[in-house]
């Protein structure tokens, strides 16, 4: 059995980062007009934990190797963006930086998204090249300062999830694609 997203392009790549990161706008609107929902997705941290499962499966997915295995190797994959999300949520929330929330942001998102790339290379599994730590460090530094509070927080979430999830998308591409074709 194939893996079908294997040979998707970078349009496609990116138009499933932007689905995955509107995954959690979507979430959020759902959860302001049903307390049920709210209720659901706030246990246990339910919906940080969905938005970084679909971000898994959107994101890191097609990078998994197309062998008969890939079905396994995309759960972990999303099993592990559940964890790095929590760990980078946590660090924010937490963290040393708490009291200079753009440098916490900053430095969660540059470990969330080269955690997020060391995980494609394990588990997709992808040869480690040079370039994927410089990217990887840069998309998420960027995207993690989206997240600072300049804008509403409601905002400013959705805003940060959508540009560290397409840049991260972007730094993955660009560290695992082929320079010679």
């Amino acid at each position: 059995m194939r893996q079908p997203l294997a040979s998707l392009n970078l349009p496609a790549k990116i138009a499933l980062a932007l689905v995955s990161a509107g995954s959690y706008g979507l979430l959020t609107f759902l959860s302001e007009r049903s307390a049920t929902l709210d209720m659901v997705l706030s246990k246990a941290n339910t919906g940080m934990h969905l938005v970084s499962l679909i971000f898994g499966a959107l994101v890191m997915v097609p990078y998994a190797a197309s062998s008969g295995r890939w079905p396994l190797r995309g759960a972990a994959m999303c099993v592990a963006s559940a964890a790095i999300y929590y760990v980078a949520v946590r660090f924010v929330v937490d963290g040393p930086l708490n009291d200079d929330t753009m440098t916490s942001f900053a430095v969660s998102g540059a470990g969330a998204a080269l955690l997020t790339g060391l995980t494609v290379v394990v588990l997709g599994p992808r040869v480690f090249r040079a370039r994927l730590v410089p990217l990887m460090l840069v998309a998420g530094a960027a995207g993690g300062f989206v997240f600072d509070h300049k804008f509403s927080i409601d905002e400013a979430m959705l805003l940060g999830h959508l540009a560290w999830q397409t840049l991260v998308c972007l730094a993955l591409h660009f560290s695992f694609r082929d320079t010679t074709t």
